[in-house]
């Protein structure tokens, strides 16, 4: 070449790129994707044609689309404020970032929204905990988007990965149990297949247990329906939560009513998240949430490829700390 490459008007493309340094459109393409071999000097006279131009290279958002791919995947997480403060939440949306990072896709959060689902997406994870109906999931369907789905509802033509539930809870239920406990309450979760199945676990060993109320996995909510339990006289002598936050709430409401956890009251938990505000370990039932992450991504990521993918049920463990005791004598 010879002389300064007049700067094009307008934004500079690739065929001007090719152009400028005297090769084919698909020989400039194929400098800049490396999937065939082009000599090194033609490679770098195209490279120096499109730093004089500007060209920064290949929109990768167009290449994607025209491939069907948007290069990015959904996760509907309901109100979006919620994927920040549970703290159950963010190490699985951790993992599953990470997975998908290392596979060269985004992930955007989304609400409950149906409009956020017609987005151009390569699949959508779904994981809106209470929430057993969205008005995106036919729309989904229709248009072959595939769908991940954590903790329930077990939709048709969805991939379902879980935990075990049900025996984690009925696993706590045992331990309590086993110390002499008779007479336990439970504070659950909103109306979910989580909810049924902790629940249902609870049931299998304290068919009785006096059901507090129900609430999301909130410090402020948890603590009001404590607050009314123990407001009234009550034979209870440990009440088991389905989420650990809610656990954190009742010890925190036992003590400022000058009970003893857990000499007067026994307190269990579910999930196996940090609770930093509390100055006891909780017992708790642990659950996997970074394995749980990477199987929700890599589920996605054959759905993506047009692969079967069974479901998947994550074991959980008994962790037992400082917040359950012998029943008093």
């Amino acid at each position: 070449m010879s002389g300064p490459i007049r700067q094009p008007s307008r934004t500079p493309t690739l065929a001007d790129v090719a152009a400028a340094a005297g090769v084919s459109l698909s020989t400039a393409s194929l400098a800049f994707s490396g999937n065939k071999p082009v000599s090194e000097a033609t490679r770098g006279r195209v490279l120096s044609a499109a730093g004089s131009l500007g060209y920064t290279g290949p929109n990768p958002l167009a290449r994607n689309l025209r491939q069907g791919r948007s290069g990015v995947v959904g996760i509907a997480v309901g109100p979006l404020s919620t994927a920040f403060r549970d703290p159950a939440a963010l190490p699985m949306m951790d993992a599953v970032s990470q997975v998908l990072e290392d596979e060269g896709l985004g992930l955007l959060l989304m609400g409950d929204s149906a409009e956020h689902a017609r987005l151009p997406l390569d699949a959508v994870i779904y994981q809106i905990c209470g929430q057993e109906t969205w008005a995106a999931y036919d729309d989904l369907v229709a248009r072959g988007v595939p769908l991940v789905v954590v903790e329930g509802p077990a939709w048709p033509g969805a991939t379902f990965i879980d935990i075990d539930h049900r025996r984690g809870a009925a696993e706590v239920a045992t331990h309590l149990h086993d110390l002499g406990h008779r007479r336990v309450a439970t504070l659950t979760l909103q109306e979910s297949h989580p909810q049924r199945e902790r629940e249902a676990g609870l049931r299998e060993v304290f068919p009785d247990a006096v059901r507090i109320g129900r609430c999301v996995s909130d410090l402020t909510a948890a603590q009001e329906l404590t607050s009314a339990f123990l407001s009234e006289p009550t034979d209870v002598t440990a009440v088991v939560c389905q989420s650990d936050v809610q656990a954190a709430a009742v010890v925190i409401e036992a003590r400022r009513r000058g009970l003893t956890v857990p000499d007067d009251l026994s307190v269990a938990g579910f999930d196996g998240v940090p609770t930093p505000w509390l100055d006891l370990e909780l017992t708790t039932v642990v659950q996997p949430f970074a394995e749980k992450g990477r199987a929700t991504a890599t589920a996605a990521l054959h759905r993506i490829e047009g692969e079967a993918v069974d479901d998947v049920v994550l074991p959980v463990t008994l962790h037992v700390g400082a917040s359950t005791g012998r029943v008093s004598t």
